[in-house]
């Protein structure tokens, strides 16, 4: 190299280390775990959804409820004509009370053997005569009395009850209709304890295996998988945000047709939510240390755009500005998520189109970046 060209570099160095600091606005961003989520849209179900039918095939004497009407468990519905199912019933009464009065007649002859039994008065085959009459009339009576319990219970099973709280979405029969066991006559959906069915492409379920999830439904501690839920008929906003909740259960049976596996999202009640609507749902995926990454959140203002392509953004380190070049994984309004900048730095937010590495600088801090 000439003495000509490195006078010419020294020359350039001192007026450099000269010339004005340039002023810049700074903030200090501190490192974050980077979070991976994964975007799906799926139906919100009721987790007892019932087809309700009578236990006894009949005509319909009686509508108790209607579509749309809230049950209690134990609630009547529907009511069968049992005039036939109570006429037996009152036979098989009649023939209890007459098996009762038998008991008590060959109780009373054996107990007045057992008295002439004691004075000697009495032949030993009358005695086991009277002994068996009791446990012949003692056997009937039993016999007649679950004959009673059993006609008792056809009559009750000409109503039809509520298994569980819920609405009553759809009524199937009228008054004075001919139904069946196999006939369906209301649908009844559980409304306080609903959830969320996903589809999961089955690529996630052995990330989703590795937190442990099954150990956790079977009473064994292990990762929980965060899920945030963002009902479609409720758009979400400062007013009303994503619902937080985990991922329950999954099913470790994939479908064949479509690759996916079930998930399950227990939703809290809410007044909003009903069984039928769609909803998308947010699953924080689980990261091993393998995939761990970090990321720090920027104003957009940092970044420098390279005609590469590229992206870079500038620290402070002795008044001086240092390029680091990152890459830009996500963005949230004026808001930018960016791997490769140096933790807990002093970042520049103005000016940097026109910064170059080695700058001096005039700093003016400024408030932290997105937390």
């Amino acid at each position: 190299m000439s003495s000509i060209s490195v006078t010419a570099n020294a020359i350039a160095e001192q007026q450099n280390s000269q010339a004005a600091p340039t002023k810049v606005d700074v903030l200090k961003a501190e490192e974050q775990m980077l979070r991976q989520t994964l975007s799906l849209t799926g139906t919100i179900e009721a987790r007892q959804h019932a087809q309700l039918a009578t236990l006894e095939a009949g005509v319909v004497a009686a509508m108790l409820v209607e579509a749309g009407d809230y049950v209690v468990k134990g609630d009547p519905l529907l009511v069968l004509d049992d005039k036939l199912a109570a006429l037996t019933l009152a036979q098989r009464e009649a023939s209890l009370a007459a098996a009762q009065a038998a008991l008590i007649e060959a109780q009373r002859l054996y107990e007045e053997v057992v008295t002439l039994s004691k004075k000697q008065l009495v032949a030993e085959t009358l005695m086991a005569e009277r002994e068996s009459g009791v446990a012949i009339a003692n056997a009937d009576f039993k016999r007649v009395q679950a004959e009673v319990a059993q006609q008792q219970e056809v009559v009750n099973r000409h109503r039809l009850y509520a298994p569980f709280d819920g609405v009553i979405s759809e009524r199937h029969v009228d008054l004075g209709e001919w139904i069946t066991q196999q006939r369906p006559a209301f649908t009844l959906v559980e409304q306080a304890k609903l959830r969320l069915k996903l589809a999961i492409p089955q690529e996630y379920f052995s990330q989703l295996s590795s937190a442990n999830l099954t150990n956790r439904q079977n009473g064994v501690n292990g990762q929980i998988i965060g899920v945030e839920v963002s009902p479609d008929a409720a758009p979400t906003n400062i007013a009303n945000p994503p619902i937080r909740a985990t991922l329950s259960r999954i099913v470790s049976d994939a479908s064949n047709t479509s690759r996916t596996i079930t998930g399950y999202v227990d939703l809290p009640q809410a007044e909003n939510l009903v069984a039928g609507m769609s909803a998308r749902a947010d699953i924080i995926l689980p990261s091993t240390q393998a995939q761990l990454s970090r990321l720090i959140w920027l104003p957009k203002t940092a970044i420098k755009q390279h005609p590469d392509g590229g992206r870079s953004v500038f620290t402070v380190e002795q008044n001086r500005a240092k390029r680091h070049l990152v890459k830009v994984v996500e963005t949230q309004g004026e808001q930018v998520a960016v791997t490769g900048a140096p933790s807990n730095s002093d970042f520049v937010v103005t000016g940097v189109a026109l910064l170059k590495d080695g700058a001096l600088l005039a700093v003016n801090r400024i408030k932290g970046a997105k937390q």
